[in-house]
């Protein structure tokens, strides 16, 4: 094997060398820190992790089928933010998102967050089209969001890849099975995938959150969905230090990962502690 190229970078996943087009409307800094593609990136835990980035000098493609909240958040952002309407269990769709993203200069960081709930209810009653749905909204979207990050940032020699698991990842019976089943496949991607390509200077980690305040955690507890003030009361009813984890809980805890040189194949979980065995907030919901 070819040793892999040597790259300076900046610690943040970003490679100095390489052209980029501007995309950022304040002239006052010389290049984008980050150029991302984020997945599911119209509402959510996605759409915290589109502000981030822009908050912290970079440039985003978001792809989601959520066509006018993607096109309302690329508007908000401004010329920093590319909206592409992208099915991310489509190939076809994730190679126009990297497409889109080329214009603006080399991808440094994947965040494959696109996901629902997926089919719920007990296994008996569960068919096979509906499992094998969950399975490629959970799992193949990652999956197709990470090959064709990984072939664009090899060659580079830097890149970092971010995947929105969740602590059904790390243990059972914190969420619907197929669910459960889809997230624990991620997590064992990128344990897998890591060890790949971490001699060519890339990291590949994934976020795990809890019960996230959001419309779709408003229909997971019951407080129907977009009631989402309501699902704060509940998750936080639920939590044992009495606060729910936000979207922008786990997006910082994302865009820590895309910067973190030395933290490849991990799994951070983000729930405030309600995951640990023991802790009042240990409670299956979904």
């Amino acid at each position: 094997m070819s040793a892999p190229p040597a790259v300076p970078t900046d610690g943040r996943g970003s490679r100095r060398s390489g052209p980029r087009t501007w995309c950022r409307s304040d002239a006052a800094m010389p290049e984008p820190t980050q150029v991302a593609v984020v997945t599911g990136g119209a509402r959510g835990i996605g759409a915290a992790v589109t502000r981030r980035v822009v908050a912290a000098g970079g440039c985003v493609v978001l792809g989601d089928l959520a066509a006018d909240e993607g096109e309302l958040l690329a508007r908000e952002l401004g010329p920093a933010v590319r909206f592409v309407s992208a099915d991310a269990t489509s190939e076809r769709d994730t190679v126009a998102l990297f497409e889109a993203a080329s214009a603006f200069g080399p991808v440094d960081a994947v965040y494959a967050n696109a996901g629902a709930v997926g089919v719920t209810g007990r296994v008996e009653d569960t068919e096979l089209s509906d499992a094998r749905a969950t399975m490629d909204l959970l799992f193949t979207s990652v999956f197709l969001a990470f090959k064709h990050g990984v072939a664009r940032m090899r060659p580079q020699g830097r890149g970092a890849l971010v995947a929105t698991a969740s602590v059904a990842s790390v243990r059972g019976g914190l969420g619907p099975h197929l669910y459960t089943a889809a997230k624990h496949a991620v997590k064992g991607l990128v344990e897998s995938l890591a060890v790949e390509v971490a001699p060519y200077g890339l990291t590949v980690n994934a976020v795990a959150p809890g019960g996230t305040v959001s419309s779709l955690s408003a229909g997971l507890v019951g407080s129907g969905p977009g009631d989402v003030e309501r699902a704060y009361e509940q998750l936080a009813s639920r939590s044992s230090s009495g606060v729910p984890t936000t979207s922008e809980d786990v997006a910082e805890a994302a865009y820590f990962l895309s910067g973190a040189r030395r933290i490849n194949g991990a799994t951070l979980v983000v729930d405030g502690g309600d995951a640990v065995p023991g802790s009042a907030g240990r409670s299956y919901y979904g």
